[in-house]
């Protein structure tokens, strides 16, 4: 019996590493390449803490589990699962906090101005194309990106982070290029459009 629960331990341990494994390299990702860059140090350190409070947390339920059978079979479970769900809310939160401080950062204009022209050279019509930013986006580099691009300025709401979306009215197709969209799609395993 003991073997037995050894091998579910090893499996449910491996398990839970591989989640957590698994969500660290699809939250690498999550960025498009110039934010990446800038932030993938950051979690690198941030997934060896982790790491390192993981193995910790693995060992102390260990020796919980050899003080009592019937006590990690019916608790550790329990702390398995809240040290994961804790484990990813403090990987969201810190890739959150990231993301907002490059959005508030000098870097960000010229990421915004490069997703901009990136994006809108994906439509072989651009006069007719319309440029969404964010209202933040709006406010503070509007009227510079009108100019630019030569094209309309809307607002859509602050929700979608940062980057664009593009409509042309003529050619009736849109993209959409903004951080959330592309964090979105990266945790569906898509691939960000830049």
């Amino acid at each position: 019996m003991a073997d037995n629960i050894d091998k579910k331990m090893e499996k449910m341990e491996k398990s839970s590493y591989a989640i957590a494994e698994k969500e660290l390299e699809e939250l690498k990702e999550e960025n498009d390449s110039y934010a990446n860059k800038k932030i993938s140090v950051m979690i690198d350190d941030y997934k060896d803490e982790l790491t390192k409070k993981y193995y910790d947390e693995l060992n102390k339920i260990n020796r919980e589990y050899n003080k009592s059978i019937f006590d990690y079979e019916m608790n550790q479970k329990v702390k398995i699962n809240m040290f994961k769900e804790k484990l990813l809310n403090n990987i969201y939160l810190k890739i959150d906090s990231e993301i907002k401080s490059f959005v508030n950062s000098p870097e960000y204009k010229d990421y915004l101005f490069k997703n901009v022209s990136f994006t809108l050279n994906k439509f072989s019509n651009k006069e007719k194309c319309v440029i969404y930013l964010t209202e933040n986006d709006y406010y503070n580099f509007g009227k510079e990106i009108e100019e630019k691009f030569n094209s309309k300025i809307e607002k859509i709401n602050n929700e979608n982070i940062g980057g664009c979306i593009i409509v042309n009215e003529i050619e009736k197709i849109s993209i959409d290029n903004t951080i959330k969209t592309n964090i979105e799609l990266k945790n569906r395993g898509g691939k960000f459009a830049e």
